[in-house]
């Protein structure tokens, strides 16, 4: 689980700052910033349900609540 969501996390990443690249130097910086703030959106949608599965583990785990 750990160890795949962080290939995931690196190549959403290496595809972003490739795309970015790319982008840019066709003179579209708008669509550069556009495809960014998407793989940033998507990572992040990820470290947050990562976060939802940490907080309930810990729950299950000291049956808080």
């Amino acid at each position: 689980m750990g160890l795949d969501m962080l290939f995931k996390i690196a190549g959403v990443g290496i595809l972003v700052s490739v795309l970015h690249t790319a982008l840019k130097q066709a003179g579209k910086e708008d669509m550069a910033h556009l495809c960014t703030l998407a793989g940033f959106a998507m990572v992040l949608l990820w470290v947050v349900q990562l976060l939802g599965r940490l907080f309930t583990t810990v729950q299950d785990v000291f049956k808080l609540f």
